[in-house]
């Protein structure tokens, strides 16, 4: 089991988290080498709280850290603080690589949302299939005795109107159809093409200083 390591000084508070990958995965946030926050989950999103902030740590869905963000207790920054990865883990190649590629970024986050769509498509179709092949027994059923139905009254309906006859368009139940599986892909592309904006705008701040994002 790896350890994604992240380092900032953040309005003079030293931070320091510590992420284990995996299915369970394991976050420590310390601060000025004291734990301030220790939290085990399951989930791709780990929200830790302490006196100075809050802090965010994402995980890819097989469990490989991304990003950890931190809100300081002010709430001055409006994205929060990105801690900064330690060089050359795999966190640090892949905020180079959405740098240096955002454009391929966002298209491979792309091809995430198509698979969102196919993969459930083709593994029904499989297994459905594999279920219709498989040679189910024969068992014999025990022949129950026949209940007598007891005459019921018959009830008087009112007549109701006839309501008009009405059908969707055809352009429209096509567009429905298309529009579900269109829109995991869209969705795909504009929450990267957000957070290629976000970093950006994480990268000006380390730049400037802004938060402290120094190691």
């Amino acid at each position: 089991m790896a350890t994604q390591i992240w380092t900032s000084t953040v309005d003079g508070r030293a931070h320091r988290v510590e992420a284990d990958d995996g299915f369970t995965r394991r976050v420590r946030w310390y601060v000025d080498d004291a734990l301030a926050a220790e939290k085990r989950s399951m989930d791709e999103k780990i929200r830790l709280e302490a006196p100075v902030g809050r802090l965010t740590v994402r995980f890819t869905a097989l469990g490989a850290p991304r990003r950890a963000t931190l809100v300081t207790e002010d709430g001055l920054l409006e994205d929060g603080v990105d801690l900064v990865p330690e060089p050359d883990s795999k966190a640090a190649r892949h905020e180079e690589a959405v740098r240096a590629h955002p454009e391929r970024y966002a298209l491979i986050q792309a091809t995430g949302g198509v698979a969102k769509v196919v993969v459930p498509i083709v593994v029904a179709a499989l297994l459905a299939r594999f279920a219709f092949s498989l040679p189910l027994p024969s068992i014999p059923l025990p022949d129950l005795p026949s209940l007598p139905i007891p005459d019921l009254p018959s009830l008087p309906l009112p007549d109701l109107p006839d309501l008009p006859d009405w059908s969707m368009p055809g352009w429209v139940e096509r567009v429905l159809d298309v529009a579900r599986y269109v829109w995991p892909v869209l969705l795909a592309y504009l929450l990267a093409r957000a957070e290629i904006k976000r970093r950006r705008r994480q990268d000006r701040q380390r730049e400037d200083g802004d938060g402290g994002g120094s190691r």
